[in-house]
């Protein structure tokens, strides 16, 4: 996306639609005395809607969203041709059969050539509200995981200690790893499935350790150790941001990364170089120190 709109600038282009819609129906209205006071507002007002949405409008949605404005005369006149003179009469009102009537009196009727259109530019911004309420959503859900993974090593701690004479829980490999971090997630998210595979991909599968299903978020965990050190934990990552955002229900990934020894020497240069805020799939690298 490019120069995408938030939450709350596109949800208040969509809320001014309704006043727009209004207008449209009054400049085309009988009471002359205020009527050129609507169609000179609706001309002001669609003016700076127009501006403002294809601001906010992210560039795969502009070019229809214009397409609704411009319109093509005189085989579809839209938005652009009914807003000059929304009062233009049609000149062959009164010589066409009456059968032909049915498109009233003026050159530019409103429902065609302007409420039409103006709803399917409002369907447009409703779906890059969609997209960008459904982003923000990745990027809240990240951020907690990433809370929850930076005092992992804290928790950890606490459950592999022997207490009363019991023994703590053993934490040997990367499943223990996994096992632990699937029990932290449950607390937390609603719908936590394990080991989601992605479609296939390149001659390929890609296996998701965890899909947190309503947040759309695949999470990722690896346990750093001799035989798996910067390099190859970094290898794997690439790979697996490949792979998951193939994946129909992923729309982001979160990975952390359990050190104890402290194998990663640079951790925060880890995590700058593995993680994106890309719009399309970000990425969120978190390594939990030991």
């Amino acid at each position: 996306m490019e120069s995408p709109g938030g939450v709350h600038q596109l949800g208040s282009l969509v809320e001014e639609v309704q006043r727009l819609e209004e207008l449209g129906r009054l400049s085309q209205g009988e009471q002359a005395e205020e009527v050129e006071l609507f169609v000179r507002e609706l001309q002001e007002r669609y003016v700076r809607w127009y501006a403002l949405a294809l601001g906010a409008l992210p560039s795969e949605l502009r070019a229809r969203f214009q397409g609704e404005c411009e319109g093509s005369y005189p085989i579809r006149p839209k938005i652009k041709h009914f807003m000059k003179n929304p009062r233009e009469k049609w000149a062959l009102y009164t010589k066409v059969p009456r059968f032909l009537k049915g498109h009233g009196p003026w050159q530019y009727p409103v429902d065609s050539s302007f409420l039409e259109p103006l709803r399917e530019q409002k369907r447009l911004l409703l779906l890059a509200l969609g997209r960008v309420a459904a982003e923000a959503g990745v990027l809240r859900t990240l951020e907690r995981l990433a809370g929850m993974s930076e005092r992992l090593a804290q928790g950890l701690a606490i459950v592999r200690r022997e207490s009363r004479g019991r023994p703590g829980f053993r934490l040997e490999d990367e499943y223990d790893l996994q096992r632990f971090l699937h029990a932290l997630l449950v607390l937390h998210f609603a719908d936590v499935r394990p080991e989601e595979s992605t479609p296939s991909w390149a001659g390929g599968f890609y296996r998701i350790d965890f899909l947190l299903k309503r947040e759309r978020v695949a999470v990722e965990a690896k346990m750093a150790s001799s035989s798996l050190g910067a390099k190859k934990i970094r290898d794997q990552l690439v790979a697996d941001i490949f792979g998951y955002r193939h994946h129909p229900e992923a729309a982001g990934l979160f990975a952390v990364i359990y050190d104890p020894a402290r194998r990663i020497d640079n951790p925060r240069g880890f995590e700058e170089g593995m993680s994106s805020a890309s719009p399309d799939f970000p990425v969120r690298v978190v390594v939990a120190g030991g």
